[in-house]
C-alpha cells in the first residue's frame, strides 16, 4: 500500500490503489463560520457535515462550506492562499489538519509511504514554500505516515507521461499557483511556479463585474466553457478574458525560464496540462493556440489535456510512493538474502 496526496488551494485529494483501480478521496479546502446552537450542531452531526466547534462558533469544513456560504451570504475562508498555508488566516493549521485527516485516513500500517504535492517557489513573488512543506510533512508524520514532498509539476509528469519515459513538459493549473516542470527521463530539467491560478482569475472577474468571488467560482465550476461566445459584460465573459490572460502569462514565463536555464534546443517533448483550473471545456484548444504563437526554443510534439485533470497530481504522488515502496521492499529482500548467505 502507498498513497498520493494533492494539497491544493481549492481541493485536497488523496489517491490509493485498490486492486486494479485507483480510489480518490476529495474535500474542498475551505471553511465557513456560523453561529453555534445546540440544534445547529445536532443537525450538522446528524447530516454528517464535517465541522468543528470552537467556543460559540461552528466551522463547517470541506465540500459543504461553499453551500453554507451561499445560503448565509458569507464568503468562505481558505486555509491556503497562493498555493501555500495562508499567514492571514489564524485558523489555517487546525482546518488543514482536519481536512487532511479526513482525506487520507489512518495509515494501513506504520510508516506507510505517502508522497504529497509541494509547489516550487514562485518566480514572480517572494513567497517561500518551505514552511508550508514542512508543516504538511509534520501533520502526516504525526499520523504515522512516512511522508515525502514531491514537486507538483513533477507529479504531473509521473501521472501523465509514463508512456513517454517520464519526459515532457507538465503544467498544473491550480487555484493558488500554476506549477511547471520540464523533465527528461524522470529527471527535472526545469521547475518553477507562478503565483497565479484559478483564484486570480476568479478575483479579477469578480472585481471587474462587481460579483462576489464565491459566486464567480460557482459559475466557473458550473458548466463554464471557454468558447468566447458569451456576453463580455457578464461573469462568463470576464472569466474568458482573464483565463486568456493567465495562459499568456504562464507561457511568457516558460519562455523566459527556458532561456535562463539554457535548455537544449534539440529537445522534442510532449506537453500535458492538468489541474482543476484547466477543467473548463475549450481550455486545451485555447492553450494549444497560445503555445503555438510562443517562441519556445525546443520542439513540442503535441499538447494533451489530462483525462481527469483534478486527479493528476494525487495520482502522480501515488506513482512516486509506490515506486519508492517497491525500492525499499527490494532493498529489504537483498538484506535478508545477504544475511542468510553469511550464516
Amino acid at each position: 500500500m502507498a498513497k498520493g496526496l494533492d494539497v491544493g488551494t481549492m481541493n485536497i485529494l488523496s489517491a490509493q490503489q485498490d486492486g486494479n483501480d485507483t480510489v480518490f478521496v476529495q474535500q474542498r479546502n475551505s471553511f465557513v463560520e456560523i453561529e453555534y446552537s445546540d440544534m445547529a450542531e445536532q443537525m450538522l452531526s446528524r447530516s454528517e457535515v464535517l465541522h468543528i466547534r470552537k467556543d460559540d462558533k461552528v466551522y463547517v469544513v470541506g465540500d459543504d462550506a461553499l453551500n453554507f456560504a451561499n445560503i448565509f451570504n458569507k464568503e468562505t475562508r481558505r486555509p491556503m492562499k497562493h498555493g501555500i498555508l495562508s499567514n492571514d488566516e489564524k485558523s489555517a493549521i487546525p482546518m488543514m489538519k482536519l481536512i487532511i485527516e479526513q482525506v487520507v485516513g489512518e495509515p494501513a500500517y506504520p510508516d506507510e509511504k505517502l508522497y504529497f504535492s509541494s509547489p516550487a517557489d514562485p518566480i514572480d513573488s517572494d513567497l517561500s514554500t518551505l514552511y508550508h512543506q514542512k508543516t504538511i510533512e509534520s501533520f502526516l508524520d504525526d499520523m504515522g505516515y512516512d511522508s515525502e514532498p514531491i514537486n507538483e509539476g513533477m507529479s504531473v509528469i509521473y501521472s501523465e507521461l509514463a508512456d513517454n519515459n517520464f519526459t515532457g513538459l507538465g503544467i498544473s493549473f491550480g487555484a493558488g499557483m500554476t506549477n511547471v516542470c520540464l523533465s527528461y527521463y524522470a529527471v527535472p530539467v526545469m521547475k518553477f511556479s507562478v503565483a497565479r491560478g484559478g483564484d486570480w482569475v476568479d478575483e479579477q472577474a469578480a472585481r471587474a463585474t462587481g460579483t462576489p468571488v464565491d459566486k464567480v467560482t460557482s459559475i466557473k465550476e458550473d458548466d463554464f466553457e471557454l468558447d468566447f461566445t458569451t456576453d463580455v459584460g457578464g461573469v462568463e465573459g470576464a472569466l474568458s478574458i482573464y483565463y486568456e490572460n493567465l495562459l499568456d502569462y504562464v507561457i511568457d514565463n516558460i519562455v523566459q525560464e527556458v532561456d535562463e536555464e539554457d535548455v537544449e534546443e534539440g529537445l522534442d517533448v510532449p506537453v500535458v496540462v492538468t489541474g482543476g483550473t484547466s477543467s473548463p471545456r475549450g481550455f486545451e484548444a485555447l492553450f494549444r493556440d497560445h503555445l503555438a504563437d510562443a517562441n519556445i526554443p525546443f520542439s513540442i510534439s503535441g499538447v494533451t489535456h489530462a483525462n481527469e485533470p483534478l486527479y493528476s497530481v494525487a495520482r502522480g504522488g501515488l506513482v512516486a510512493a509506490r515506486s519508492d515502496e517497491d525500492i525499499d521492499h527490494d532493498a529489504d529482500e537483498k538484506e535478508v538474502e545477504a544475511a542468510a548467505a553469511n550464516e
